[in-house]
């Protein structure tokens, strides 16, 4: 069965109470008294309580471990649980001893049909289930027996496991102990100087022989890495060819005068209108002779000709055509076979186009990727990246034709690039910046402009190269490491800013610790780091 739970406020009378009994939804009430049981310590109340719970046809049940409230409930016969999961039960009275002649004989009394217990009390108790899903039954305390308390038994099985936690705690703590004071302790001094600014620039000269390479003189290590691609480049064939084919037929020539033959060489042209024909031999014209002023045979000779020009415009009729050799007429026959179109063709401009197109075509993915070979500790020279094609292949050939209007060329191409190791840039500025100092023993370079060097001007020939350089170094007090060590050890915070801050070129001063227990410099070198800044 289901119940409701009422907490009962240690302000709260008996009225309230029994207000909130009638109002509960639930025939089962579970009242929780507060601390001290408050208005549930006067058995009157209780038995006011079971009253309203018999008029409201509701099964009140306290809940409480109090032994005080346990004994009332028990005379007013309330049933009673430790907790909401316990099992509720009426408590039953301990018996008391008196002597013989006080005791009365119930069974001589009349018993009133009031003190008889209703049935449906009975089997509602039963039915009670404070966390309802366990079922309980109400002790008869006429059954009820007495149980002696137990003594408990150590469980010494959760000792030692509690002895062994707390142990490995305390080694715990007593490793950290070790560690955080004497091994965790270290200091890193930071020093600000006040320094001045030393321009370096300079030619240098670039060599891949180590032997050769003298750094702090000019002459570095340089480094080249290299790799071959197979290119290709589609483009457009932009030229124009008129291809076909050319009219031909045949040329009767022929001459009207007393002479000897008239030779006509081969390639001879013979035109009309636009149209020239070509003679594909050489022959001769045979001279006329006369007798009685009439010509003896014909002077004259068939030749094979083809239009200069491919076309249909030169399919011509017979007709008579312009002769170049005088005295020499010409008469063709009907002229045929002409034809003509028009297609698009490769030409030397479309190649050298295709070949810078080839040639820059993927510099930018080839040029990060042999950059990556160096790794952080070169500087690359971006000006000596170089794309060296062989021979392209170009298809189809200049002047021939492009059928889609398309052409490719194809070339195998080696990339360079080149790089200076920092080592060898560090070594030529530290160099050039000493050069420029004007007091060397009391100054020192603080920054020697590598992270900002400028490479411009690269050059390359007969083996030889070279690059300009540029940067902007730092100089400034020398500032003696390992007196700085030895004056800090032992010394707080401010101690060693105002030790350290006194000191000619120095502009600031900051100590970081290690951990925020930290408040000392420790007493060793090796726990003690010095590090200079400069100001942009």
């Amino acid at each position: 069965m289901n119940k409701e739970v009422i907490y009962i406020d240690s302000e709260d009378d008996i009225t309230d109470v029994i207000s909130k009994v009638k109002s509960a939804k639930e025939k089962i009430v579970a009242l929780v008294p507060p601390k001290g049981i408050g208005v549930l310590s006067s058995p009157v109340n209780l038995r006011l309580l079971q009253r309203t719970s018999d008029q409201s046809e509701k099964k009140v049940v306290l809940i409480s471990n109090d032994s005080t409230l346990r004994t009332m409930a028990a005379s007013a016969k309330i049933p009673i649980a430790k907790t909401l999961q316990s099992k509720p039960e009426i408590p039953e009275i301990d018996a008391l001893e008196v002597d013989g002649d006080d005791i009365i004989d119930g069974e001589k009394l009349p018993i009133s049909a009031f003190t008889k217990k209703p049935k449906e009390d009975d089997s509602l108790l039963d039915n009670i289930d404070i966390d309802d899903n366990k079922a309980f039954s109400k002790k008869d305390p006429k059954n009820a027996k007495k149980k002696g308390a137990k003594n408990k038994i150590p469980d010494f099985n959760k000792f030692r496991k509690k002895l062994f936690i707390i142990g490995g705690a305390a080694i715990i703590l007593i490793g950290f102990l070790v560690w955080a004071i004497w091994f965790a302790p270290a200091a890193t001094i930071i020093i600000n100087a006040k320094t001045s600014t030393v321009n370096v620039k300079d030619v240098i000269n670039l060599t891949t022989d180590s032997k050769l390479a003298k750094p702090e003189e000019g002459t570095l290590l340089a480094k080249t890495e290299s790799t071959q691609k197979d290119a290709e480049v589609s483009f457009d064939a932009t030229g124009t060819k008129d291809v076909g084919e050319k009219a031909k037929g045949t040329l009767t020539l022929s001459q009207n005068t007393e002479s000897d033959g008239i030779a006509v060489a081969a390639g001879t042209g013979f035109s009309s209108g636009d149209c020239t024909f070509i003679t594909q031999k050489s022959v001769v014209i045979p001279g006329v002779k006369f007798t009685g002023g009439k010509p003896q045979g014909t002077g004259e000779v068939d030749v094979a000709v083809v239009a200069s020009d491919v076309g249909e415009q030169c399919n011509l009729s017979a007709r008579t055509y312009l002769s170049p050799i005088s005295a020499v007429s010409a008469n063709g026959t009907a002229m045929s076979g002409g034809s003509k179109k028009t297609i698009k063709v490769v030409t030397n401009e479309d190649l050298e186009s295709a070949k810078q197109k080839l040639a820059s075509n993927s510099n930018d993915n080839v040029k990060a990727e042999l950059t990556s070979k160096f790794g952080s500790g070169y500087k690359v020279i971006g000006e000596s990246f170089a794309a060296n094609a062989a021979d392209p292949v170009v298809s189809p050939a200049v002047g021939e034709e492009a059928s889609s209007g398309k052409a490719t060329v194809k070339a195998n191409t080696t990339y360079t690039l080149t790089a200076i190791e920092n080592t060898q840039l560090s070594k030529f500025l530290e160099s050039a910046i000493k050069d420029k100092m004007e007091d060397k023993d009391n100054q020192k370079v603080y920054k020697n402009g590598l992270d900002e060097v400028s490479l411009t001007g690269y050059a390359a020939g007969n083996g030889a190269m070279s690059i300009g350089i540029s940067t902007n170094g730092k100089v400034g007090p020398n500032i003696d490491e390992q007196k700085i060590k030895d004056q800090s050890k032992k010394k707080e915070y401010g101690e060693v800013q105002s030790q350290i801050e006194s000191i000619e070129g120095v502009n600031s001063v900051d100590v970081k610790f290690s951990f925020f227990w930290v408040t000392k410099v420790p007493d060793n070198d090796n726990k003690i780091t010095i590090e200079f800044t400069v100001d942009n």
